[in-house]
């Protein structure tokens, strides 16, 4: 059965600029498209996507590459994920999201909260 959601969890000590393109550009590659980000600080970006689900394991695999490590929950998925899909399900969408924990020795980067109205 598949899933409705996946969410991948990893860390890197490479550079989150090349970082984050990098991801992006492995979601693009395997039939997805980011939906969002949430940047917190310059320590952990929240990147939402949406994606055809014969993407997955793909994804997974190349986000567990070139610097990044996932975290055993999210390899896990591969191991739960169906491994023959059905001709219907692989052009079937599924929303999910990668959080990268970036480990540098930069200070936190600011980011001013916009003042509440009201």
């Amino acid at each position: 059965m598949l899933p409705d959601t996946i969410r991948l969890k990893g860390f890197t000590r490479e550079n989150r600029h090349e970082m984050i393109d990098y991801a992006a550009g492995s979601i693009s590659n395997c039939s997805g498209w980011v939906t969002n980000h949430t940047m917190y600080s310059n320590k952990i970006i929240v990147i939402n996507f949406e994606m055809e689900v014969k993407g997955v394991k793909e994804l997974i695999h190349l986000l567990n590459s070139n610097g990044m490590t996932l975290f055993e929950d999210s390899l896990k998925i591969i191991a739960d994920f169906p491994e023959n899909l059905v001709e219907a399900d692989k052009e079937k969408e599924i929303m999910g999201s990668i959080n990268i924990t970036f480990i540098n020795d930069e200070p936190d980067i600011r980011i001013p909260v916009p003042p509440i109205p009201g």
